[in-house]
């Protein structure tokens, strides 16, 4: 990646936890994202909210990680909002959760998801996941390669 562009990364995971693990997983990736975590789905959508206002410090997220189950709107809903909204709609989301329902991953890929992982048990799996969702996101998808800038973000 060059100097002067990272990409960002919005985590949507209420667990501080698991919180806490993708922190150390994205930390420990050969390509650098800048984190964003919010703990709901309504904080999510008042992130993307701020980042599309003009003149925003705030980035526009190339990637958002999401957990389904959450209080309040939660994953499925936000994913049904960001997917609907002509926005935010081309921003990737990939489900990361503790479910290996059917339905779950069924309904996720039908609104439009890019993607479902299931939640690793250790730290160390959790790194490997996520070192092969970032060579994908970063390094080798388009879309994401050629938005990366964040200039102007704080």
């Amino acid at each position: 990646m060059e100097v002067g562009k990272m990409s960002v990364v919005l985590l949507v995971e209420d667990d501080p936890g698991d919180q806490k693990l993708m922190r150390y997983a994205l930390s420990q990736q050969e390509l650098q994202s800048h984190l964003e975590i919010v703990g709901t789905g309504e904080e999510a959508l008042d992130y993307l909210e701020r980042s599309a206002e003009e003149g925003s410090s705030i980035c526009r997220p190339h990637l958002i990680l999401l957990d389904l189950n959450m209080p309040g709107i939660g994953g499925k809903e936000f994913l049904r909002r960001v997917k609907h909204d002509p926005r935010f709609f081309d921003i990737p989301v990939v489900i990361v959760s503790t479910s290996d329902a059917a339905g779950d991953i069924q309904d996720s890929y039908k609104m439009k998801a890019a993607g479902y992982i299931q939640k690793c048990p250790s730290p160390e799996d959790l790194r490997r996941v996520v070192q092969k969702l970032v060579r994908y996101w970063f390094a080798t998808s388009t879309l994401v390669k050629n938005n990366t800038s964040m200039a102007g973000c704080r």
